[in-house]
């Protein structure tokens, strides 16, 4: 998905926009993998320099339309919807990923309209996409020679991307799949699936868009907290993307089984936009700390709530 509906937009005038899938647009100038796209990194605990090393996970989030529905279709919240594996190549840090992209027509369901392939990009150039990215390292044990091995022979292959998230066939893979995969072929033991929520609405949309697996991986199966090494960003704040998380998180929370896709999102037969108030919401909730510091998270996680209450009411109300 790479192009930023209105309320990426948005966020991006406030902030500063998977696997995602919306109309191409023609890109801006790449960044080369000599040039580092962030402005700010923040290191591990005890870390006093950035160690990149084939094989490390990458997370991020695009802080798009498309992100936030998909972070639907998992029960727990997962902050991160796209994963890449970092390669050391030549002494430059590349990332292979795979997404997919769309034009959409009227009359046709977006999924049977996406094409894509795994791709390798250079971390700038990655970092400048997700705006945010976290790297971690692999798991004890898991051979990095073997994970940077797979992804380098997908890529060769040009394995096309899967849009119905299916994990059960391997001929096309999602991003979370591809990176489970390589961490399987390093070693790793494969992650359960997680299920879809129990939602009326999304089961439905589901359905319509071909998605009827029992489950996908998700982004936050693969990392751990104790395995983090660092977060790039192009924001010189990375606390003021963390609130943007946090903003996510809420309306996940306040997405039970008794609500409807429509009270949040409008496809309007070519694109996926936001409702007015959940655009507002958003807004909001990413100026109340233009000006100042960001406090901390619980106090973040507080205020969100509050606004959350004061413009939709409690839960079940």
């Amino acid at each position: 998905m790479r192009a930023c509906p209105p309320v990426t937009g948005l966020l991006l005038a406030a902030l500063l926009c998977g696997c995602q899938q919306l109309p191409q647009q023609r890109a801006g100038p790449a960044a080369s993998a000599d040039e580092p796209a962030w402005k700010s990194v923040r290191l591990a605990a005890g870390s006093d320099t950035l160690e990149l090393r084939s094989g490390q996970v990458l997370v991020t989030d695009s802080a798009g339309t498309l992100a936030l529905f998909f972070s639907l279709f998992a029960g727990d919240f997962s902050p991160f919807v796209h994963t890449g594996i970092l390669v050391m190549e030549s002494g430059k840090p590349f990332v292979y990923e795979t997404y997919g992209e769309i034009q959409p027509r009227l009359g046709r369901r977006p999924t049977d309209l996406i094409q894509g392939r795994v791709k390798r990009s250079p971390l700038p150039e990655f970092v400048k996409r997700g705006k945010y990215v976290e790297i971690y390292e692999l798991p004890e044990g898991v051979d990095a020679e073997r994970v940077t091995g797979y992804v380098q022979d997908q890529f060769a292959r040009q394995t096309p991307f899967d849009p119905y998230f299916r994990y059960d066939e391997h001929d096309a893979l999602y991003c979370t799949e591809l990176t489970a995969l390589a961490l399987g072929a390093g070693g790793w033991e494969q992650p359960d699936l997680l299920p879809f929520p129990d939602n009326p609405s999304l089961t439905r949309v589901r359905h319509w868009l071909g998605i009827t697996d029992r489950g996908t991986v998700h982004a936050q199966q693969l990392i751990a907290p104790e395995r983090f090494i660092a977060a790039l960003s192009v924001l010189r704040q990375q606390e003021r993307f963390h609130v943007y998380i946090e903003l996510k998180r809420e309306l996940h929370r306040r997405f039970t089984a008794d609500q409807k896709l429509g009270n949040l999102f409008d496809w309007n037969g070519t694109s996926l936009e936001l409702r007015p108030p959940i655009t507002e919401f958003i807004v909001r909730g990413v100026e109340m700390y233009r000006g100042r510091d960001v406090p901390p998270l619980d106090q973040v996680r507080d205020d969100i709530r509050a606004l959350a209450v004061n413009m939709f009411g409690t839960i079940g109300s």
